[in-house]
């Protein structure tokens, strides 16, 4: 008899864990209280410019084996742009071009070679910043346990240049929060993955179209297909528990009674919706935004690609072809201003690092996502709660379960397979 599962939420998380039960001929149901898949990674046509844009830029990597393994299942890994070796391009004001990229030697000389390139520092500070990556596979997780970023940086001597250059764009990128807030523990344990896994590991995925069109409506067809159901526009109000076991499930529609188990992806501070104080121990958790600026210009001369920019509160931009995305991590302070000023900071981060004058620009859209992630500080790494809970049958899925991850797409996509594995065996 085929067991029964509602999964709440219809981001990556949900869709992972539905994509994997309905592959082994559960019977799924979606729950999704907005209208659209995708959480927070999704698109949506522009309506002045007919153009699909995301609600935020999204890199994927090689080491992001979890992702790749979804986006196979659903048949989706064509709609994703692969790099046969890492290459990034850094620039400082006026468009001075800096690229890191591995050398066409064998891994793993051709990413050290790539770093003693890397002419945004003096060649000094290359040394420096080799030495690093050279000791990274032998340092302990237990000597970083109560240390930021920061300190871990100073420890090895890294100078305020190479710092500015690359490791506060690497790190903030990654983990959308300070040098100063971040876990070294948890950076360190990235950059294991990016850079000892083998070559394919440091390289850059994106999507060649927008989010939505790039997973969203693959894993819907895929979950269809195999007999599973999504209803949108339908939130989940409580829950009825009896004995540590969901009887009921109360949504703005509908009361739902038969199911086996349920699955909830949901962030954490929307689990506290349906579940009271104390069943499920659920830390408080820090959020750092991520600001996306889309710009459109009279003629687009930016070349193609995408560009790390050297001290400046813009970390990244993005030449879409249509138009341009900037993307500010960390934006928790930018958020305090109007979209005006925001504009102002735009328009002057293009004239310095890129050559375009505020009268190219059409127009921007900017969208401002507050609650982006959660904040990997050394106090939150050990206390984020498991799959399992003490309620027989709920499991929990999302970037802030105890992933081993930071709050990233594979951290979502791991724990909604790790959910689905979980419910394998209920």
């Amino acid at each position: 008899m085929q067991k029964k599962v509602i999964v709440i939420g219809g981001g990556f998380a949900g869709l992972t864990a539905a994509a994997y039960l309905a592959k082994e001929k559960f019977n799924v149901t979606i729950l999704e209280a907005s209208p659209k898949l995708g959480g927070r990674a999704y698109s949506f046509p522009d309506k002045y410019s007919n153009t699909i844009i995301d609600n935020g830029q999204h890199i994927l990597m090689g080491c992001y084996t979890e992702t790749l393994n979804f986006l196979k299942l659903i048949n989706a890994v064509d709609n994703f742009l692969f790099q046969d070796s890492l290459k990034v391009n850094f620039i400082k004001e006026g468009f001075e071009l800096f690229p890191l990229k591995s050398s066409p030697v064998f891994y793993p000389l051709n990413l050290l070679f790539g770093f003693l390139n890397f002419k945004a520092i003096s060649f000094k500070d290359r040394l420096n910043l080799l030495k690093v990556f050279l000791k990274i596979p032998f340092i302990s997780r237990k000597k970083l346990k109560d240390k930021s970023i920061s300190d871990w940086l100073k420890e090895e001597n890294q100078s305020a240049e190479i710092q500015n250059a690359f490791w506060k764009i690497l790190a903030v990128g990654a983990l959308n929060t300070s040098l100063e807030k971040a876990s070294a523990e948890t950076f360190v344990d990235i950059l294991k993955k990016i850079f000892l896994k083998g070559n394919f590991s440091s390289t850059i995925i994106l999507p060649k179209i927008g989010l939505t069109e790039s997973y969203c409506i693959k894993a819907k067809e895929f979950i269809e297909k195999n007999g599973g159901e999504i209803k949108f526009s339908e939130g989940v109000d409580k829950f009825v528990i009896t004995n540590d076991e969901i009887k009921e499930i109360h949504t703005s529609l509908n009361i739902y009674k038969d199911f086996d188990f349920v699955i909830s992806a949901v962030p954490s501070f929307a689990v506290n919706k349906f579940l009271t104080v104390g069943m499920v121990n659920i830390p408080e958790f820090s959020y750092s935004s991520i600001m996306n600026i889309h710009v459109w210009l009279k003629e687009n001369k930016v070349p193609e690609g995408f560009f790390g920019l050297i001290n400046s509160p813009v970390h990244w931009v993005f030449n879409k072809g249509t138009h341009l995305n900037l993307v500010i991590s960390d934006a928790n302070e930018l958020m305090k201003m109007n979209d005006l000023e925001i504009e102002e900071l735009i328009y002057d981060e293009l004239k310095k690092f890129m050559n375009i004058n505020k009268n190219e620009i059409i127009r921007t859209q900017i969208i401002k996502e507050k609650r982006a992630t959660f904040i990997p500080s050394r106090d939150i790494t050990g206390n984020r709660p498991q799959t399992k809970t003490k309620i027989k049958n709920l499991f929990l899925a999302g970037d802030w379960v105890n992933t081993g991850l930071p709050s990233t797409i594979e951290s979502a996509v791991k724990s909604g397979r790790l959910a689905a594995g979980e419910s394998f065996n209920f």
